[in-house]
């Protein structure tokens, strides 16, 4: 177990008395975080707007909720509906930090995920024609959206917490299998906020509502703060093959021998996928989330590959956009190992609440 496992699991006794520092700055960080909220109800802090619809796609905890794939489907639904949409990220762990990046101008990707992050990224390939900034600044990065873009409905991916962009619509994400962590605030725990401001969204969204024991506990938890509630789920689509670009069907993977990878915030959650679509599962590996691959990385998942006689590597598509971009890493280099990412998206449990809440604003 590592450092920040041992932190945010649960102990008594002695080992909460380590922790005590670490509990201490949760109550001076949620302290900040209220003071902050509060000179934005107040109106003392201004929130800025822009002219168009713009909506949040967030969570309260830190990653793992699928706020990527959930920006991806809202896209593709917006752009069904007639709607010329932009997408603003923040590019969680970029290198570039210029204050705002085109990642994509809705035709060429412009940018790699080592430069602004793997999220942007594997949305422009997956979003071929609507544009894509990274900002720091989310209203910059709207403006330049509706400047050089002309949209009229911009998602703010991981956009919760920037409370002084206005947004039209604040959808909230909840991982029906781990929705508040161990309740405890950063450091101390995973809650980017206090529970207590689920209340600001306008919707909220479970996500792996398929994978929860405790589904209707949550629902009832989630009741108290009187919002429309949806459940939904993320399905496998098809398995990338990283060495020719080529989508196969799932049926592929089935009793397949295969070493499986990510570094994502919920890896339990994709092995399980992997199990469900029937493959044997021989090894497994866990970087952290948003990690920078090396060619090294893949070499040593080659090697172990090789020990346990697999020629299958499998890992998330989000993984996959950073691996495809090392220099020196050839796919068709190894014969005896196929790398592939696994492909999925979202499904409503009620489409027709989904098409009501979601799309009649």
């Amino acid at each position: 177990m590592n450092f920040t496992a041992w932190l945010w699991s649960e102990g008594s006794g002695f080992h909460n008395v380590i922790r005590f520092p670490f509990t201490l700055l949760s109550w001076i960080y949620g302290s900040v975080i209220r003071f902050r909220l509060l000179l934005y109800a107040l109106g003392i802090l201004p929130k800025k707007r822009v002219d168009c619809r713009v909506i949040s796609i967030g969570n309260i905890t830190v990653g793992g909720t699928g706020k990527t794939p959930m920006t991806i489907y809202l896209a593709e639904q917006w752009r069904k509906r007639g709607a010329a949409v932009g997408i603003v990220s923040r590019g969680y762990g970029r290198k570039k930090k210029d204050p705002v990046i085109v990642v994509s101008d809705g035709v060429n990707l412009h940018e790699t995920a080592e430069a602004v992050g793997d999220e942007p990224v594997l949305m422009a390939k997956c979003l071929c024609d609507i544009p894509i900034v990274v900002a720091a600044d989310r209203h910059r990065g709207c403006q330049l959206l509706l400047n050089d873009f002309k949209v009229d409905l911009i998602l703010l991916d991981d956009g919760f917490q920037h409370i002084r962009m206005y947004r039209d619509f604040n959808i909230l994400l909840i991982d029906a299998e781990n929705p508040f962590g161990n309740k405890h605030l950063l450091p101390r725990g995973f809650l980017r906020e206090p529970v207590s401001e689920i209340g600001r969204a306008d919707c909220i969204v479970i996500t792996r509502a398929d994978l929860s024991g405790n589904l209707s506990l949550l629902s009832t938890q989630l009741d108290y703060f009187g919002l429309p509630v949806l459940k939904s789920r993320f399905q496998s689509n098809a398995l990338l093959d990283l060495s020719t670009g080529i989508l196969h069907p799932l049926d592929m993977i089935k009793n397949r021998p295969i070493l499986a990878f990510c570094g994502i915030g919920n890896p339990t959650a994709f092995f399980k996928q992997l199990v469900d679509l029937g493959a044997e599962l021989r090894k497994t590996k866990v970087f952290q989330d948003h990690h920078h691959y090396e060619v090294a990385d893949l070499l040593s998942l080659i090697k172990h590959a090789g020990k346990i006689g697999i020629n299958w590597v499998v890992t998330t598509e989000k993984d996959a956009v950073k691996i495809k971009a090392l220099k020196g890493a050839d796919f068709g280099a190894s014969p005896a190992c196929q790398f592939f990412a696994l492909r999925i998206g979202v499904t409503f449990l009620n489409p027709l609440e989904e098409e009501n809440i979601l799309f009649s604003q």
